[in-house]
């Protein structure tokens, strides 16, 4: 990656507002109804701040790009911080096809056109292909789309929820908000627990860039807690919008923003002019989505290949920018064979509408990469106590523990919830498609992670001194 520290407080503020923040996953998260509103005050307090405590203090110790990855390693060892890292990249390149399913819903509403399956398979495969070709350009041209991205969602959230209160207010709400129904409901929380989680990770990304960063020790910190105030609210504010237009059985996880925006302004003249204005917002903001987590991600995969945690082809990057090259363009096979599968559960089930099945691939992979970071925090506070730390977690071991213990658990039940959730019976179908997918993405990182380790004992090999 680039050497060349460019990146300020309020950069690094974009970055995580653009890498956290995402709009694909909005309507979904209003579907837990109005109780998100105590879910996000609670989540913020049990998960999202101690979360982003965590990487503040582990990117200002450990400064390596490896990121989540290093800290896995400097902790539990090669065998751990490798699984770690194929979680971490596979979910990547898992995800990416699912923003562009949801890209194409929104065209198709955008237009008029309802599209077919094969359309949609076609068009986040090209999309994906090009994101992978954006994500190899330069760290100061990346950083711009991701700030530009941050200002769209910013935007676009408070749209949303201003317009959506608004019309509640004047016309009256879709649903009811009192006080009993704002307050956290377990058993809409318990199905909807992995959406929250996933809606608020990312902030080791801002650490894996922090070579870019003109100070990081002064700057990662705030940035973390400011960018979880700021993304909290955003999310709130965008739920209770949606929430305000649409009966919460009509909800759509794909759709709502869009359908939301047309309920709150209409879809006729200038007002649909707004409409396509925002369309283009949204669908701007998931592109630079997909490419700011490329910059984290991709660069991760390289550090781990550097260290031979992963297959030395991971390592190359571009000689004009520094980027990952070999990384990013895995992305879009991957992208590529993951439409496939969804072509063949199509084919297979004959439902088209399987967005959930193509984002939870990539979803459960990114919870599952994180099961290693938080005890790994502990595990270093404990028994590194000579580097020195740039930012120290106040309020000594208690808090460490809270910090570590609470959210790990947190992740656990969040896997779990992904495949069941409280009180309703097993979706089969769900299970064995995703499940299916997941089974041949762990067996592929098996494969790599053999390679990996073949490569290093043969350098190892080669390297030792004749006798």
């Amino acid at each position: 990656m680039s050497e060349k520290k460019s990146v300020s407080m309020m950069g690094i503020l974009l970055v995580a507002v653009s890498s956290i923040l995402v709009i694909d996953t909005v309507a979904a998260s209003a579907m837990i109804g109005p109780s998100a509103i105590g879910w996000w005050i609670l989540f913020f307090f049990i998960f999202f701040l101690p979360y982003g405590l965590v990487t503040a203090e582990l990117g200002t110790t450990y400064k390596d790009e490896g990121a989540i990855v290093d800290w896995v390693n400097r902790a539990f060892g090669r065998g751990a911080a490798a699984r770690t890292s194929w979680l971490y990249w596979v979910n990547y390149s898992l995800w990416v096809p699912a923003v562009y399913y949801m890209f194409a819903i929104i065209v198709g509403q955008m237009i008029g056109v309802e599209f077919g399956s094969f359309a949609i398979a076609i068009f986040a495969t090209a999309m994906s292909w090009l994101t992978s070709w954006i994500a190899t350009f330069d760290v100061e041209r990346l950083t711009w789309i991701a700030s530009l991205g941050a200002i769209f969602k910013s935007a676009i959230m408070i749209i949303l929820g201003v317009g959506g209160l608004y019309v509640g207010f004047t016309q009256g709400f879709a649903n009811p908000f009192t006080l009993a129904d704002t307050l956290p409901s377990f058993a809409d929380g318990g199905t909807y627990l992995p959406i929250i989680i996933f809606n608020v990770m990312g902030f080791e990304i801002i650490a894996g860039a922090a070579s870019t960063f003109k100070d990081p020790v002064r700057d990662i910190p705030k940035a973390t807690v400011l960018g979880g105030i700021l993304i909290t609210f955003f999310y709130l504010l965008a739920s209770l919008g949606i929430l305000a237009v649409i009966p919460l059985a009509e909800i759509s996880d794909s759709s709502g923003v869009i359908d939301a925006f047309i309920l709150v302004f209409g879809n006729t003249g200038a007002a649909k002019v707004l409409v396509w204005a925002v369309g283009i917002m949204v669908l701007y903001t998931l592109v630079s989505n997909v490419v700011t987590w490329a910059m984290g991600v991709n660069q991760t995969v390289v550090y781990s290949a550097e260290q031979g945690l992963m297959p030395k082809a991971f390592a190359k990057v571009s000689e004009k920018t520094g980027m990952p090259t070999t990384a990013s363009w895995a992305n879009g096979w991957m992208a590529t064979g993951t439409m496939v599968a969804y072509l063949i559960m199509v084919a297979v089930t004959g439902n088209e509408d399987l967005f959930w099945n193509v984002f939870s691939l990539g979803a459960i992979g990114l919870l599952a990469s994180y099961v290693m970071m938080f005890p790994a925090f502990l595990k270093l506070r404990l028994t590194d106590t000579e580097t020195p730390r740039g930012y120290t977690i106040p309020g000594g071991l208690p808090t460490a523990l809270y910090c570590s213990v609470v959210p790990t658990l947190i992740l656990i039940a969040g896997l779990v919830f992904f495949f069941w959730a409280p009180g309703t019976p097993m979706d089969m179908e769900y299970f064995y498609t995703v499940g299916a997918g997941l089974l041949i993405a762990m067996l592929g990182g098996e494969v790599l992670i053999w390679k990996a380790n073949k490569e290093t004992a043969e350098a190892n090999k080669n390297a030792a001194p004749a006798e």
